[in-house]
């Protein structure tokens, strides 16, 4: 294979629309990925709700979330955190610098490592299944028949992980390409497949295995032949290539090698969560596994939105040298997410009961699970703030090519992790104590994230960033107090008068949340905060266009 140079150690500066803060910008990208985002968890809400309806929480649904563990594992660490995040850096480094042929040859190779990575983890888990299975379920110890339908489900699935690997790359390729729409479409298909898989399963006999052939179905669609199609169309040059000293490759590697625990810890926290819980009774991984995907939600919207659109403008300010806009970049994106997710922190922990009977209590699932899930929702929802703070931190840091910082702190705070969890289980602290383990190890990693980043940034605007804070949370404040007072107002009318459950969670929900989120406003508005008006702003020039 022939060498060629790696891209210049000085870039030429980079034109306005990707150099300065580039507000406009990140705005538009980040309110199309919300758009998708959006539609992508709302169709992932009824994924769950169609299974929560077809399958009581109980030992099948368990197998069904431990059957994941294995490849979802290998999917957050690599497609959903170091691909994305380490490749997109390099690969606009390149373009800035105007070498198309050295891009596209990273792409190449790490592509061709992927898919090689990908097949030989697909053929381990297929001939290791069962055991890998009692690895990540020690509770399973004992339970043959557990041990059996898990592994099973396993190996219909794990192929998919070509699919998300291979996907993640392209998705990657496109985000640097400011291109956000088809992307942002690849996890709705993958979910609209778990739904099809879940509503013909009963007539084809399939149990709970056809949601597992539905997840098959919709990664190669949503995730593989989709992003392919996008990635021919902008140009993409793939030759399969095993030069893996490529400069833009040993970038790639070098990164990328010590992120395992970085950006995807919002992900695996639930795996480690689920290991622990698989030594509770049945259904408590169902349990945990529908809070943690209902806290993902304001996550998946909001921060995960803007960290994909925020990167490329951060990447491309810190290959331009423009420290003082990429610090305005990070400052603004800190700010609005906070202001985003603080309140959501708020309303899940008030409201978590109503929202999962509103949601979830039809069909096979009862108010006993109701009860089960409400108890991790409550706590998980107290560090929504912390992993959205740190979708885009940990990219701050992707985009200066400093992988080794998040993951040095990443890899820390997962230790502290699993021996909070083992803390929990020997203290019988249950679902409820392995999520709150969950929302202070994020705390914990947000902290250390923005101390480091401000001082190798020389400043992130520490005064305005805590001023904004500060009267975040005075709104916030206002919103909890007025939904919880409600709240109560409302549970204590229906000990009186008799109704439905979901008509009493729906007054529940509406009501307070409603109120509360008018309280929010008005001190929001009170205090004059510029991420009110930006938001209103943004709504404005929407409708006008």
């Amino acid at each position: 294979m022939s060498a060629t140079t790696a891209p210049p150690k000085d870039p030429p500066a980079v034109t306005k629309s990707s150099g300065d803060t580039g507000s406009g910008g990140v705005q538009r990208a980040a309110m199309t990925v919300v758009a998708f985002t959006l539609l992508s968890r709302i169709i992932g809400m009824v994924r769950d709700m169609v299974i929560a309806y077809q399958f009581p929480v109980g030992a099948h649904t368990d197998a069904y979330v431990a059957a994941f563990k294995i490849p979802d594992l290998m999917t957050y660490l690599i497609a959903g955190g170091a691909l994305s995040s380490t490749f997109i850096p390099v690969f606009s480094e390149y373009i800035a610098n105007k070498n198309e042929r050295g891009a596209w040859k990273t792409f190449s190779v790490v592509a061709t490592v992927t898919f090689i990575v990908a097949a030989l983890f697909v053929v381990v888990a297929e001939i290791f299944a069962p055991q890998l299975v009692l690895l990540m379920n020690p509770g399973y110890r004992g339970h043959p028949d557990q041990i059996a339908i898990t592994a099973h489900l396993t190996r219909i699935v794990v192929p998919a992980q070509i699919f998300f690997m291979l996907g993640g790359l392209m998705m990657g390729t496109l985000n640097a390409r400011k291109q956000f729409l088809i992307p942002a479409l690849g996890p709705s298909i993958y979910n609209l497949g778990i739904i099809a898989g879940a509503i013909v399963a009963p007539s084809l006999g399939l149990g709970i295995s056809g949601l597992m052939w539905g997840a098959l179905a919709g990664a190669f669609i949503g995730n593989f032949v989709l992003q392919a199609i996008s990635v021919r169309r902008v140009g993409a040059r793939y030759k399969p290539s095993l030069a893996v000293l490529y400069p833009g490759a040993v970038k790639v590697w070098k990164m990328m090698l010590p992120i395992l625990l970085g950006v995807s810890l919002p992900n695996v926290d639930q795996i480690i969560n689920s290991y622990f819980a698989s030594e509770l009774s049945y259904g408590a991984q169902t349990a945990m596994q529908y809070a943690n995907r209902l806290m993902l939600i304001p996550i998946g919207i909001f921060a995960q939105a803007m960290g994909i659109a925020i990167l490329p403008t951060m990447a491309a300010q810190a290959a331009a040298k423009n420290r003082k806009a990429l610090r305005a970049t990070i400052n603004n994106g800190l700010r609005t997410i906070l202001f985003l997710t603080l309140p959501a922190s708020a309303l899940f922990f008030v409201l978590a009961a109503p929202i999962i009977t509103l949601l979830f209590q039809h069909g096979q699932f009862t108010a006993e699970a109701t009860t089960l899930t409400a108890e991790p929702l409550r706590f998980y929802s107290i560090g929504i703030f912390a992993w959205s703070a740190q979708a885009v931190l940990t990219r701050a840091f992707y985009s200066i090519q400093d992988s080794r910082t998040p993951v040095i702190s990443g890899t820390i705070n997962t230790g502290v992790f699993i021996f909070l969890n083992w803390l929990v289980i020997q203290m019988n602290g249950g679902v409820a104590g392995l999520a709150l383990a969950t929302s202070i190890v994020a705390t914990i990693h947000m902290i250390v994230l923005l101390i480091v980043l401000s001082k190798r940034l020389r400043g992130l605007g520490r005064r305005e960033l805590i001023i904004s804070v500060a009267r975040t949370l005075t709104a916030t404040a206002a919103l909890a107090v007025t939904a919880w007072a409600l709240r109560l107002g409302v549970d204590a009318l229906f000990m009186v008068v008799r109704v439905p459950a979901s008509l009493h969670a729906a007054v529940a929900l509406v009501l307070p949340g409603g109120v509360g989120l008018a309280a929010f406003y008005f001190i929001a508005r009170l205090l004059k905060m510029p991420e009110l008006q930006a938001g209103i702003d943004m709504v404005k020039r929407r409708k006008r266009g």
